[in-house]
């Protein structure tokens, strides 16, 4: 493994020295210079080639490891972890736990994005992407039917990952991966038991308008589909901040 250069730090303080070589070591591992699975070495081996203290490395790795770059085991040492947008769906979450915003807000900020794309995916749309979406809205039917919310909660995630990913644009798909988390959170219904608040009926439309190849039609039926979600039933759902549903939906903390 090609290990990291010194550093020249100087004089300052321990915990911007610790910044400094978390940054130089996130630079290696993003641009691949330390590659999946490669060890670094120790915390004093790591000291002695920066030129820093073992406590200061020592912090530099717990930022890493909270970034999701590097996993340290017991009697393994510290790995350079595998690619994952875990980490950047967590600080999403995180973000929007510490803000004021309600559940409102974000639905509003999702059905801007939704309204937005979705329709795009009329022309790119598949029929393995139309066999997949009308599999997960049956499957969120059925499940929604036998009271199931489990399944309820994962089919119908399963639904609006399918439209997002019917859009075939890898780096938009990319960019919005950190977005499932926040999907899974503000789809909860206002009554977990009530199986009108699931509005299942409001999906089909959705499907129907990428199968007919249609832009405006899907464009409709989506914002038919949001426009339920700011009715009278959800008004204190809405008015909830996000921190208190999150704090109360233990399946979505990361």
């Amino acid at each position: 493994m090609t290990r990291p250069p010194t550093l020249v730090l100087g004089s300052v303080r321990d915990e911007l020295k610790s910044d400094r070589v978390a940054a130089e070591l996130e630079r290696r591992i993003l641009c691949g210079e330390l590659a999946p699975g490669d060890r670094l070495p120790t915390e004093p081996e790591l000291g002695q080639m920066l030129g820093v203290s073992r406590s200061v490395v020592r912090d530099a790795i717990r930022s890493l490891v909270a970034r999701g770059l590097v996993t340290v085991r017991q009697g393994q040492g510290t790995t350079v972890a595998a690619p994952s947008d875990a980490t950047f769906a967590h600080a999403l979450i995180a973000l929007l736990a510490r803000s004021e915003l309600t559940m409102g807000d974000v639905v509003d900020a999702r059905a801007a994005i939704e309204c937005s794309l979705v329709p795009m995916a009329a022309e790119t749309v598949t029929a393995e992407d139309l066999a997949a979406l009308e599999l997960a809205q049956d499957a969120f039917a059925a499940a929604v039917i036998d009271g199931d919310w489990a399944r309820a909660r994962e089919s119908h995630l399963q639904l609006h990952l399918g439209l997002l990913d019917a859009l075939h644009r890898p780096a938009l798909q990319l960019f919005l991966k950190p977005m499932t988390e926040i999907i899974v959170i503000s789809s909860a219904p206002p009554r977990l038991g009530s199986r009108e608040d699931w509005e299942v009926e409001t999906h089909p439309p959705i499907i129907d308008g990428l199968r007919a190849r249609d832009p405006e039609a899907v464009r409709a039926a989506m914002a038919a589909y949001f426009r339920r979600l700011e009715g009278t039933r959800y008004e204190e759902f809405r008015a909830l901040s996000f921190r208190a549903v999150f704090a109360e939906i233990p399946w979505a903390r990361p």
